[in-house]
């Protein structure tokens, strides 16, 4: 009997060892720390990303565009880079400005480190933030400095602030031959010539408009930047279209050329002419031509002549791509390649400095004759509002439909209404 009591308590003392004993509950181990998670480490650009305009292509200058192409090549070179170089359109589906704001969308590695814009492209990039303001680091020599020609430093702000650094510029004013005529003082010894004038009145921008509104004595702007016509500046400008057309110095079928390209396409062969064009299809010549500004109004205002140019920005938004860029900005500014190419381009150099450098005397004088007339081009706005409008009022007057006083007071009446 004893024994069955002793195995008993034995079982009992089994299983008691096999419930949980809340005693010896294995608390879970103390968290080990996680490892931190490293510093992403900086990696320096493999490419260097650079778009051009088509108009620096290979097609319109093979050997500008191969100097410049070298150039950029020979920088990421010395750099241990790639650099990948493309040509984009200026408008279209493919153009310029499209592209760039897809790329930032869409493909960000395929955002290009620098692009050469025009100062309209460049001024358009910055309020879409498309551009970025430079840092001193992208100039040779500072934009303060007598160095720069006026006409630069007024193209590389917007909103005084430095988006570009002036690579080339160009002109807007009016061809003559020297033997043929003597560029006209005043708007009244203009229509006492004997030349025809020409330019293209069909253009909805009317850059060649605005530019003879502004010898009017026109502001294209109030004192808050908002477009604006003068009436009396815009009749003046419109009376003295109505009476070039009634001299017969000017053709009322000028309304069909829609663009500068168009017109020296149908009439750079016209060499006994007035014609209000750009100075890039001038140079690098030869030409016999000259250009001048457009006369003022009246003997006591300021002759006219609008700048236009190519800048270089800087568009990359990484901030460890954009040293890089910016060292290829002020390498591309400097004033023995800017000189050269320049001239070998056909544009006007940015800089003093580069213009002592041009090896031509009569592409010396010719951008002599012009630069200290220049004033940038009216911004994107104004020819985007005004250009559409002040077009058509002066197609109005010049086919007869309109009085140069009713035309000029529909012009503004439509701005004023937000038309």
């Amino acid at each position: 009997m004893r024994r069955y009591i002793v195995l008993f308590l034995l079982f009992l003392a089994g299983i008691s060892a096999c419930q949980p004993q809340h005693d010896e509950i294995s608390l879970p181990a103390t968290p080990t720390a996680a490892a931190p998670t490293p510093t992403p480490v900086a990696v320096p650009p493999h490419t260097l990303r650079v778009w051009l305009p088509a108009m620096v292509s290979e097609d319109n200058n093979a050997a500008a565009y191969e100097a410049l192409t070298a150039r950029i090549q020979a920088f990421a070179s010395a750099h241990e880079v790639a650099a990948e170089i493309r040509v984009k359109p200026a408008g279209g589906e493919a153009g310029m400005l499209t592209t760039l704001g897809a790329a930032r969308l869409v493909a960000p590695e395929a955002v290009p480190d620098v692009v050469l814009m025009s100062r309209v492209q460049m001024e358009a990039a910055a309020v879409k933030g498309l551009a970025f303001p430079l840092t001193s680091e992208a100039f040779t020599t500072p934009l303060t400095t007598d160095d720069w020609f006026p006409y630069a430093r007024q193209l590389a702000m917007v909103q005084s602030v430095a988006y570009g650094v002036p690579f080339g510029g160009d002109a807007l004013g009016l061809l003559y031959h020297p033997e043929a005529a003597t560029p006209p003082a005043t708007w009244n010894a203009w229509l006492r010539a004997s030349q025809k004038w020409l330019l293209p009145l069909g253009n909805r921008q009317a850059v060649a408009l605005l530019a003879l509104y502004r010898a009017a004595g026109g502001a294209w702007e109030d004192d808050n930047g908002r477009p604006v016509l003068e009436e009396e500046a815009l009749r003046r400008t419109l009376s003295l279209l109505q009476e070039a057309v009634q001299s017969r110095l000017l053709d009322s079928d000028l309304t069909e050329l829609t663009s500068d390209a168009m017109l020296w396409a149908r009439h750079q062969g016209d060499a006994q002419v007035f014609m209000l064009t750009h100075l890039s299809h001038l140079l690098p010549g030869p030409d016999p031509r000259r250009m001048a500004p457009v006369p003022p109004a009246e003997a006591d205002g300021q002759p006219v002549a609008l700048a236009d140019g190519l800048l270089w920005t800087l568009t990359t938004p990484d901030a460890v791509r954009q040293p890089l860029a910016l060292a290829l900005i002020a390498d591309l500014d400097q004033p023995d390649f800017v000189a050269s190419w320049t001239e070998a381009a056909g544009y006007l150099p940015p800089r003093q400095s580069c213009l002592d450098r041009w090896e031509s005397a009569d592409h010396t004088a010719i951008a002599k004759e012009i630069i200290p007339y220049l004033q940038a081009f009216p911004s994107r706005q104004v020819i985007t509002v005004v250009g559409p409008v002040l077009q058509q009022a002066a197609a109005q007057v010049v086919t007869g439909k309109q009085s140069p006083e009713s035309a000029a007071h529909w012009a503004v009446s439509t701005l004023q209404n937000g038309g």
